[in-house]
């Protein structure tokens, strides 16, 4: 009979066999999660020993140890991956972390931004290539998925996005820097892939790019969301 692979066994496999798909960022977001987190906790365990109940425990064990609720849902989002491959592969008959119930994460201090501030992110954005992502972000009120799923075909060449039943408008500097961005990549459906991967970014890959600008700005942690919010009605 063949033996039972464990938890810590299946990750790394998942990991080894995939990995040469994703970039740097998503590589060693995703190794540090199964060595920091998955590993010294529920690495032990058989696959078919992992039970929703274990799993959340696992979850409420790394909160009360201080681990932020973003982080959590990091650690569930990957573990939850892994798992499905295991479901697919016939290693356990159903997904035992998708019925868990995962922290949510903290809202972030209300902390005004100033204009000055503002300019230093996109400054540090175009240092690393990013303008065109982070200015359309900021200023065209797409919610982040929509952003990052965003493709030529939801322009109506007029500064106007089309997404869902939602219609938004562009200014002048967005449609130009989209317009350059076209440019170099006309045969490109995405607006924004991942360089590394040609699909768009995931939200956890947009979530570091976002910590990696704010870092090179020296600027406080804030969200995405909250710093598109203190854009608006400010002429960038």
């Amino acid at each position: 009979m063949e033996r039972s692979i464990t938890v810590k066994e299946w990750c790394e496999q998942y990991l080894a066999e995939r990995e040469s798909g994703w970039s740097d960022v998503t590589r060693n977001s995703y190794h540090r999660i199964v060595q920091r987190h998955i590993v010294p906790k529920i690495g032990r365990y058989q696959l078919e020993q992992l039970t929703t109940q274990r799993i959340q425990k696992f979850y409420q064990q790394l909160a009360k140890e201080g681990l932020g609720g973003y982080s959590v849902q990091c650690v569930h989002l990957l573990l939850r991956r892994c798992l499905n491959e295991a479901c697919r592969e016939g290693l356990i008959p159903q997904n035992p972390a998708k019925s868990c119930i995962v922290p949510q994460p903290e809202p972030l201090p209300d902390i005004p931004i100033r204009l000055g501030q503002i300019q230093r992110y996109l400054m540090a954005a175009e240092k690393q290539r990013l303008l065109p992502l982070a200015y359309v972000g900021l200023t065209s009120g797409l919610r982040q998925k929509e952003l990052l799923s965003l493709k030529w075909s939801d322009f109506d060449g007029r500064g106007r996005i089309y997404k869902g039943k939602r219609l938004l408008t562009i200014n002048s500097k967005a449609m130009q820097l989209l317009y350059d961005e076209y440019s170099r990549h006309p045969d490109r459906g995405e607006v924004f892939p991942n360089p590394k991967t040609g699909q768009p970014y995931l939200l956890h890959e947009f979530y570091y790019l976002h910590q990696k600008i704010l870092k090179s700005a020296r600027l406080h942690s804030i969200s995405f969301r909250e710093l598109a919010r203190n854009c608006k009605g400010v002429e960038l």
